[in-house]
């Protein structure tokens, strides 16, 4: 009788295919839709929402393994969706979005968790570079 390949390495090569799943949240639902629509276009899983509050509650039912979050959100902050979106998902890695970008809105969103800070409006290469980049921050601290 043959035999196929052992299961640990069929399990191993599922995990391996299994999608990144990235939260996309901005206050504004045409940006969320974009995000989403570029993630997904180059072989990621999105979820999204424009509530910050719906964001987080995404998050913990998703599961996600990275996260990119506008500054200015209604009801909160990105940095305190981030320590929100934190509780539920340890591991998430991070990108703030903004418009507003100056010197200590970065050292504040680094000292908050955030991967990266990328100014608006920017490319979808910018955004594919930034994400790209903090997923292998996350691999490495795996590791």
């Amino acid at each position: 009788m043959m035999m196929g390949p052992p299961l640990y390495y069929l399990a191993s090569y599922w995990c391996a295919m299994k999608k990144v799943r990235i939260l996309v949240v901005d206050d504004e639902p045409s940006v969320v839709d974009a995000l989403k629509i570029i993630l997904n276009d180059n072989g990621f899983d999105t979820v999204g929402a424009a509530n910050p509050r719906y964001a987080i509650e995404l998050a913990a039912r998703h599961k996600v393994d990275a996260a990119i979050i506008d500054l200015r959100l209604p009801e909160m902050s990105g940095l305190v969706a981030l320590a929100a979106v934190r509780e539920r998902c340890p591991d998430v890695v991070a990108v703030l979005i903004t418009a507003h970008d100056t010197p200590q809105m970065r050292a504040d969103a680094i000292a908050s968790g955030f991967s990266a800070v990328l100014p608006k409006p920017f490319s979808p290469s910018a955004l594919l570079d930034v994400v790209r980049g903090a997923l292998s921050l996350r691999r490495s601290r795996a590791n």
